[in-house]
C-alpha cells in the first residue's frame, strides 16, 4: 500500500504534462455542445436566403430576418492538442477574444463555447450584416446586391495563442 501511495504522490508532482498546443482551426457554421461541427463553412461559402415576406425591403429588415429566422453562423472551432486543466479551463474563459472584420467592420464575435480540448466562436450572418450597414448608414435603404461576395476574417486571442481564419461569403437574395 505504500509504495502504491508513494508512486502516486511521485506521478501528480513530478510527471509533467504536454505543453498545450493548437492541433488544428476549422471553419464551421454550426457545432454542437460536443464540439462536433454539425455544419462546415467552406473557404468560399454561398448562403440563400429566400425572402418569403414582401415586406423585406431595406438591409435592417433583412438582417433581423436573417438573424430571427435563417439564423446562419458562420465562425470556427479550435482544436487543441490534449485536453484543458481545470486552471486553463478558468483562464480561457475569463480572458479569450474573438473578433471579426467584414467589409470595413469590426466586431466582437458574441458566440462562444469551451469544451475539453476545443474552443468554438461564431457570430450571426443576420448581426455582421447589420453593424456594417449601421456604421455606414445604410440600414433603412434598399437591399442591393453590391455588398456580396465579401471576405469574413475571424481572429482569436488568448494567452499566447492567437490566430485567424478567413472565408469568403457571398448572400444571394431570392
Amino acid at each position: 500500500m505504500r509504495k502504491k501511495l508513494v508512486s502516486l504522490i511521485f506521478l501528480i508532482f513530478f510527471c509533467k504534462q504536454e505543453d498545450l498546443k493548437i492541433k488544428k482551426i476549422e471553419l464551421c457554421e454550426y457545432f454542437n455542445s460536443s464540439g462536433e461541427c454539425k455544419k462546415e463553412l467552406s473557404e468560399f461559402h454561398t448562403y440563400n436566403f429566400v425572402i418569403k415576406e414582401k415586406k423585406i425591403t431595406t438591409w435592417e429588415e433583412l438582417a433581423n430576418s436573417m438573424y430571427f429566422h435563417s439564423r446562419e453562423t458562420p465562425g470556427f472551432i479550435i482544436r487543441f492538442n490534449r485536453s484543458f486543466t481545470a486552471e486553463e479551463k478558468i483562464d480561457f474563459k475569463r480572458k479569450y477574444n474573438a473578433e471579426y472584420s467584414f467589409s470595413s467592420v469590426e466586431g466582437k464575435m458574441e458566440g462562444f463555447e469551451i469544451g475539453e480540448n476545443w474552443i468554438g466562436s461564431f457570430q450571426y450572418l443576420g448581426s455582421i450584416i447589420k453593424q456594417r450597414q449601421k456604421k455606414f448608414k445604410l440600414l433603412e435603404k434598399k437591399i442591393s446586391k453590391n455588398l456580396f461576395p465579401a471576405d469574413l476574417n475571424m481572429k482569436f486571442q488568448i494567452n499566447e495563442f492567437e490566430g485567424e481564419i478567413k472565408t469568403n461569403i457571398n448572400l444571394i437574395i431570392e
